[in-house]
């Protein structure tokens, strides 16, 4: 009985082993569709910028009659190219013409030690009711439209969870084209959209992420705590950390080191992170109404000396928290490209905030409980959890600093970011 039952697994495993290789040879490709574009520019950050905020503007739950949400082939690129920052390798364009929108898309597998690409095409046409596909091809070979289309979001559904395949599918309900002008109806309520959410970051995390109500939880604490004087109104940001840190190693006992962790942080960010931190979110943060809010916050707390690196810290840290480090790191250069053009300028120091946020995460949610204790008291100064930024370049102009550094993705662009990590290494919370 034992050596059939062992014949049999062996067979099966063989089967899946061929099966994968025809599969391979049948769909995967040497080449990519798509040439590679270059890294984002500050105009991708204002295009996303102003997709992401038409998008929550058009599913706001409390209008009586959903707004059309329209788009540009332009604009389209300009958020593929910054979504592309997320998956490494990945390529992928959409083109607008009559009626039509084609997208492609080449995704870089490693197949018998080599480097292979899965490369997507798929035509969807103008739809009233629900999305549709009228032609997909997987490398050289043409599939199903409507086969894709079900496996797409069947695998959505089973890798995301939360029913995410059904909500995206479900969110549009008739796309229009107007020359390069795509306009959607879209309906996804509130539910919905923290489904999406809580799919999409739970994902980059690896597990599930603590619900709304822990995170409310931590919050009304700090609320507490700030309206009986227990936190300072001004000066040092400090406090504010080390009372959250605190509070989330009393919650581990009973939500587990990791949730709780993250639970506390992004309650923190809820009152002294980054005032869009619900634009890239949503209702992940808590939702709890406060009859009395405290008449202090924290709007002239710093870190550093700065109120901005506090903001840049708090939030980078929970992002780490709440996805993985590419997400995290990322979001933070999106914001410096973005502040090149609508802001002061690019700031390295901005982003040695964030890497600093980041790694205290990173140390944090990969410590036992029984080493928290030490960690916390490790915090004595600010400079024990957030790099000094003397020497670290500030301010610069677009064109200051593609003259200096040319883009997110160069040797000296790179070697900056190097340079801001081995002074992380050296904080004492990570010695």
């Amino acid at each position: 009985m034992a050596a059939r039952l062992l014949r049999v697994l062996l067979t099966l495993t063989l089967v899946l082993v061929v099966s994968v290789a025809v599969l391979a040879m049948l769909f995967l490709e040497d080449q990519p569709a798509i040439a590679f574009g270059g890294p984002p520019v500050p105009e991708d950050v204002v295009e996303t910028r102003a997709f992401v905020r038409g998008v929550r503007a058009a599913i706001q739950p409390d209008q009586p009659v959903p707004e059309p949400f329209s788009t540009t082939e332009t604009q389209l690129n300009s958020v593929i190219r910054l979504g592309a920052r997320f998956v490494p390798g990945f390529r992928g364009r959409v083109a607008v013409r009559d009626g039509e929108i084609d997208g492609t898309a080449s995704v870089p597998l490693s197949f018998a030690g080599r480097t292979k690409w899965l490369n997507l095409l798929a035509t969807a046409p103008e739809f009233d009711d629900r999305l549709t596909l009228s032609a997909v091809q997987i490398g050289r070979h043409a599939v199903s439209p409507d086969l894709a289309l079900e496996a797409g979001r069947i695998g959505a559904n089973l890798i995301v969870g939360d029913g995410f395949g059904d909500s995206v599918l479900d969110a549009a309900t008739a796309m229009q084209i107007r020359g390069d002008v795509v306009s959607f109806d879209l309906e996804l309520n509130e539910m919905g959209q923290n489904g999406v959410m809580r799919g999409l970051f739970g994902t980059m995390r690896g597990s599930d992420l603590p619900g709304a109500e822990d995170v409310d939880r931590y919050y009304l604490s700090l609320l507490a705590a700030m309206d009986q004087g227990e936190l300072p109104s001004e000066g040092s940001y400090l406090p504010y950390l080390v009372f959250t840190l605190e509070a989330a190693l009393e919650g581990s006992r009973t939500e587990g080191l990791q949730n709780a962790y993250t639970s506390a942080i992004l309650a923190l960010t809820r009152v002294c992170g980054a005032r869009d931190f619900t634009l890239i979110v949503g209702g992940l943060v808590g939702d709890a109404p406060v009859a009395d809010k405290p008449e202090q916050d924290c709007s002239a707390l710093t870190l550093n000396g700065r109120i901005d690196s506090r903001r840049h810290f708090t939030t980078a840290a929970a992002l780490q928290a709440a996805s993985n480090r590419g997400f995290a790191v990322s979001v933070g250069e999106f914001k410096e490209l973005y502040d090149t053009l609508k802001s002061g300028g690019f700031d390295f120091t901005d982003l040695a905030a964030n890497n600093s946020g980041i790694r205290m995460s990173n140390t944090l949610m990969a410590a036992p409980a029984e080493d928290w204790p030490d960690l916390i008291a490790r915090i004595e100064g600010e400079n024990d959890v957030i790099v000094p930024f003397g020497g670290i370049p500030e301010i610069m102009s677009g064109d200051e600093f593609e003259q200096t550094y040319g883009d997110v993705e160069s040797p000296d662009y790179l070697a900056m970011l190097d340079r801001i990590e081995a002074r992380i290494d050296g904080l004492a919370l990570h010695r």
